[in-house]
């Protein structure tokens, strides 16, 4: 098939979206699909990159971030889009669109549909159909209503990553359109993201990895490894990523002292990422909510434990006390007692997580099963 994708982030731009869209996206032209992304240019990126049966079309707009983008930006990346399309799509036919996101995606996939005839499919990634996140997204849902489900109705599938999204989907859109909401998850690639305890460090190592943004909440994580410092449990704490928390926490880990047992990396590429996970006794994740995040599914392909606060695909992966556990979202103590108790009973014992449960994770959530789902 021909296959037209849509989403304003691509790697290096955004987060786990953008990974997941690379992945499908690599896959399927491996398959034998001739696959044209059309995503947003960014410094130092080419404007058309050819590879094999996968094009990647960069578009410049007003983009300033890597790590995040306004209203007004994606308002920017739609309008050049559908420019760049209206011409594109003459000479160049397809026979299907995945948009990501109902909006900004779905929004240039619903033009294209009805000037081309295209159907296309919407894959949100959490935030993106109303009334996910309420108290988060609420004012954005409220302007954004009608339109969005315009753009999920008149799709040929609506894809969701959990069953919670997907009910959610089958309530905004009523019962007659619930049976175009499927379900399939994000992935992970096993074959890349898997143990090697050589890696492991002899000390007491935690992993924080992810956009430095209030939805992360990463303050809960440094308050946390305040209160360890307290106890003097010895420990290192990396950080990877960035965004505009940064310099907050940086002065915050510099106010508390804490400058000896914390490092900042900004963001890393794939193989530097892997070999965090490798190193890290323990991973953690502080976010507030979450659709299906890719970093802890990553970090259990390592066999690196972890902890996290029961949102989103979460709860589908974590096999409490197993593989990791949960703590209550904001909680720092509860956070902090859980890492001590992890320092104690297991760190200090050897502890690695049993191979068999890292088998039972890639059996759901492997790409090989996720893109025949696609």
């Amino acid at each position: 098939m021909k296959i037209l994708v849509l989403n304003y982030e691509y790697p290096p731009l955004g987060g786990g979206a953008g990974v997941i869209t690379r992945e499908i996206s690599e896959r399927l032209a491996q398959s034998g699909h001739r696959v044209t992304v059309l995503t947003t240019w960014f410094d130092g990126t080419p404007e058309v990159d050819v590879q094999g049966n996968l094009t990647i079309i960069r578009l410049k707009s007003r983009r300033k971030y890597t790590y995040r983008c306004s209203v007004s930006e994606m308002v920017s990346w739609i309008m050049y889009s559908k420019r760049f399309l209206k011409g594109y799509c003459k000479k160049n036919s397809f026979d299907v669109c995945l948009a990501n996101f109902s909006l900004p995606g779905g929004e240039v996939a619903l033009y294209i549909s009805k000037r081309f005839f295209i159907p296309y499919l919407v894959l949100s990634h959490g935030h993106d159909i109303p009334w996910m996140f309420v108290k988060e997204m609420f004012v954005y849902h409220l302007i954004t209503f009608f339109r969005i489900k315009t753009i999920c109705s008149r799709s040929a599938y609506n894809i969701l990553l959990t069953a919670a999204m997907k009910k959610n989907a089958d309530r905004f859109l009523g019962a007659i359109r619930a049976e175009k909401n499927i379900i399939i998850p994000n992935a992970c690639d096993f074959d890349f993201f898997k143990p090697n305890t050589t890696q492991r460090t002899p000390y007491f190592k935690m992993l924080f990895a992810g956009r430095l943004v209030s939805q992360k909440d990463p303050f809960t994580f440094l308050k946390a490894l305040k209160l360890l410092a307290k106890e003097k449990i010895p420990f290192k704490a990396c950080i990877v990523g960035d965004g505009p928390m940064r310099k907050k926490m940086e002065l915050f880990v510099k106010k508390n002292s804490l400058g000896n047992h914390i490092v900042f990396t900004g963001w890393l590429s794939k193989d530097g990422i892997l070999e965090e996970y490798g190193s890290a006794s323990i991973y953690v994740q502080t976010s507030r909510y979450e659709a299906m995040s890719l970093s802890p599914l990553e970090a259990l392909a390592c066999g690196t434990y972890v902890v996290c606060t029961p949102v989103g695909g979460n709860k589908d992966i974590i096999f409490d006390n197993v593989n990791g556990e949960f703590f209550s979202v904001g909680n720092a103590e509860e956070l902090a007692e859980k890492l001590i108790c992890f320092y104690n009973e297991k760190f200090k014992n050897g502890f690695v997580v049993n191979n068999s449960l890292i088998d039972k994770v890639r059996s759901s959530y492997s790409w090989d099963i996720i893109i025949s789902k696609y």
